[in-house]
């Protein structure tokens, strides 16, 4: 599916994800939480997981399919 981040506004791209996901998390108070999810909820908890783990959904994407130009410009700065 195509996927954007408010962390790249104005970029898109196709990210393959799993469907469906088993998590095994912490609360608040630390106690262990396990879940499941499926669909678009279960893309949303792997691009954050990502995100937690220094990734960005283009480190993933299989193609850029909006913004390609925003991209270019943000590389030139750097």
């Amino acid at each position: 599916m195509e996927e954007g981040c408010l962390s790249l506004p104005g970029v898109f791209g196709l990210v393959r994800r799993s469907v469906k996901i088993k998590v095994v998390a912490l609360d608040q108070e630390g106690k262990k939480i396990k879940f499941k999810a499926a669909g678009f909820f279960a893309r949303v908890i792997q691009h954050e997981v990502d995100h937690l783990n220094g990734v960005l959904f283009i480190d993933k994407a299989k193609e850029i399919t909006k913004g390609k130009e925003v991209l270019e410009t943000m590389n030139q700065k750097l």
